[in-house]
């Protein structure tokens, strides 16, 4: 940043370098896989840009394709890269200049590339930018990310669990260098610790790599040199010091949280049916890059995404929504689940057209849902599961339209403003519902607690982040299998007691940021059905933590978070 100020005018204004050229995101649009030159020679400076940010204790911690800038596409050389965006980068403690760049509470970076650590918002270091720029290394060489879920919690969740598929398999048999296979394996090891030690060690390899095809009598397997380049001196030096950094036991409570309200999402559905597979995309539905396609293509390449993979779901997310768009999603009769995230312009006219094919999931994610909206999901006769978490425009009179409807199993109103009037009528309504979500809403209080109560058959309730304490949780009785309690620290090892001997039937609790101590926890271990625990970030003595995971592994139930 060369300057910056506030104009005469008002308003804030920054001057910086004019960086010309194309995004990698825009190469990767256009062209898909890159040769395996072109790609050595790009990140063979990405590799020293990153390493010598590293030596000056600076973390980028949002690598992606968007954030490599190309100053020329063809005969790369020394100075034709620039990294950008180092918008939510960190500075090391022992900077003089320390410095959080980001706000705190939130799990930040980009879900395609991020570390396991980095999703869950652990402690992240340097090896943390080796990951991401291993995904982006992945991506260039085989056309696709190595992990890319229908949603964003399925992908960071892939991150965490999955093993991403050889380069010669994602990228349907091309070759590639053994070394070059070994050093991307390493690069997204899922344990930091397991990962190539410094971004110093990456640039070397690669620029081995690449001799190696220029000679080819050159053969040397890649190891994990740590004598080659150690962790880079200034973040080294922080090894016993703590970084700058989001309050832990708050990200990892929210990220928990929606990672097992997926999880009940997934246990609930149905399994993708499979469909014609289309042999090849039609090439107009190629876009130079999100940032400059048209809303009509966004709704193209989704659809034929999944009709590339054989499935029956379909994602649009980002889109301002006219007939035109919903009547492209309107004429595919066999799409079955249908995401729609973060989008605008919805109406219930619109939606008329797409509901009247036999969609038996929605999701409307933080998108800009009102009162028509709802009104024509609830003309639905085949909806199953409807997610309209963080739509907050809606009202009690249209939330009370969808509690009414009879055929809903699960229902996600994640930070919605739902009252006590639209639970009683979800209960009076509706005796088929399995999973219900409250969460994010401090209007939620233990008299809510008592009305869902009175639903008699067993489902799954998440109060994450709300206003309940012991007294609503003991309205809760052998029908409620699973209880997200997030962030409710007025719950205490009471509520504890009253679910081992009332939910006998409990097999999934979610209780980060509670306030519970060893003794209310191991009591736990006495529910038969009992299956996953997520206890969050509790302060236990070594010899407490040791004691608990021996004795819920005993009982073969899964703990994390401790």
């Amino acid at each position: 940043v060369h300057d910056f100020g506030v104009t005469p005018e008002g308003t804030p204004y920054m001057v910086m370098d004019y960086v010309p050229g194309k995004t990698l995101q825009d190469v990767l649009s256009d062209h898909g896989q890159l040769d395996l030159e072109t790609v050595l020679d790009i990140f063979i400076q990405c590799a020293d840009g990153l390493a010598h940010a590293h030596e000056k204790g600076v973390l980028h911690r949002d690598i992606k394709p968007s954030n490599i800038v190309l100053i020329q596409e063809k005969n790369i050389g020394p100075g034709s890269i620039r990294i950008l965006d180092f918008g939510i980068a960190k500075i090391n403690a022992n900077s003089a200049q320390t410095q959080e760049l980001t706000r705190t509470g939130m799990v930040i970076g980009s879900p395609l590339y991020m570390s396991p650590e980095q999703s869950i918002g652990k402690r992240m270091d340097w090896r943390t930018d080796i990951y991401s720029l291993g995904c982006v290394l992945y991506e260039c060489l085989c056309g696709m990310p190595p992990f890319q879920g229908d949603t964003v919690i399925e992908t960071l969740m892939m991150h965490q669990t999955e093993t991403p598929r050889s380069l010669r398999e994602a990228s349907l048999g091309r070759e590639f260098p053994k070394r070059l296979e070994d050093l991307v394996s390493a690069m997204m090891e899922k344990n930091f610790e397991d990962r190539v030690n410094s971004m110093t060690i990456v640039h070397h390899e690669l620029v081995e790599i690449k001799d190696q095809l220029k000679n080819p009598g050159k053969i040397q397997k890649f190891q994990k040199l740590e004598k080659l380049a150690a962790a880079p001196a200034a973040i080294k030096s922080e090894a016993g010091s703590r970084w700058l950094s989001m309050p832990v036991l708050i990200a990892f409570g929210a990220i928990a949280a929606g990672l097992l309200t997926y999880f009940m999402w997934m246990l609930l559905s149905p399994a993708p049916q499979p469909i014609k597979k289309l042999a090849q995309v039609d090439a107009s539905f190629a876009t130079p890059g999100e940032e400059v396609a048209s809303y009509d293509q966004r709704v193209k390449r989704g659809i034929a995404e999944s009709k590339m993979r054989g499935i029956d779901s379909v994602s649009v997310d980002n889109v301002e929504f006219s007939q035109s768009q919903y009547d492209l999603l309107a004429k595919e009769k066999w799409i079955r689940e249908l995401f729609i995230v973060d989008c605008q312009r919805l109406t219930g006219f619109g939606l008329d057209g797409i509901l009247a094919n036999p969609i038996e999931t929605l999701s409307l994610h933080e998108s800009d849902v009102n009162d028509g909206v709802l009104s024509a999901i609830a003309r639905s006769k085949t909806l199953r599961k409807l997610d309209i978490s963080k739509c907050r425009k809606t009202t009690e009179e249209g939330l009370v339209t969808i509690a009414r409807m009879k055929n809903l199993h699960s229902l996600n109103m994640q930070g919605v403003p739902v009252t006590d009037r639209v639970i009683e009528e979800l209960i009076a309504s509706n005796d088929k519902f399995l999973y219900l979500n409250l969460s994010l809403n401090t209007a939620i209080n233990d008299d809510s607690m008592r009305l869902v109560s009175r639903h008699n058959a067993e489902f799954g309730l998440d109060v994450s982040y709300t206003s309940v304490t012991d007294a609503g949780v003991k309205y809760m009785g052998k029908s409620c299998v699973y209880l997200g309690l997030v962030g409710n620290p007025k719950i205490t090892d009471a509520s504890l007691e009253h679910i081992v001997k009332n939910c006998p039937k409990m097999r999934v609790l979610q209780l980060p940021g509670m306030s519970i101590t060893p003794k209310g926890i191991m009591r736990l271990t006495q529910l038969k059905e009992l299956v996953q625990v997520d206890l969050g970030a509790v302060r236990l003595a070594e010899v407490e933590r040791r004691r608990i995971r021996a004795a819920f592994s005993a009982k073969k139930v899964k703990l994390s978070g401790i």
